[in-house]
């Protein structure tokens, strides 16, 4: 993930964040709001999810729905 970060003069203003919840990994934006710039919003971007029933990792894209769709060339 270091090295898909941007340049450190630039993170002021968007870097990339990524958390892990369970099997799950959630990558995600992070950028000022555009209300209030000293608050920060984190925009969720690909989440990677390990099916231990199928040993595989399944790897998924947030729409505007805001909802996880299955990244459709390599699910």
């Amino acid at each position: 993930m270091q090295l898909r970060r941007p340049p450190p003069h630039i993170r002021k203003e968007f870097d990339l964040g990524y958390r892990i919840l369970n099997q799950s990994v959630e990558i995600f934006e992070i950028r000022p709001e555009w209300r209030n710039p000293a608050s920060k919003i984190e925009i969720p971007v690909a989440k990677s999810t390990y099916v231990k029933t199928q040993k595989c990792w399944k790897i998924y894209w947030q729409r505007q729905d805001l909802k996880w769709h299955s990244y459709q060339p390599m699910p």
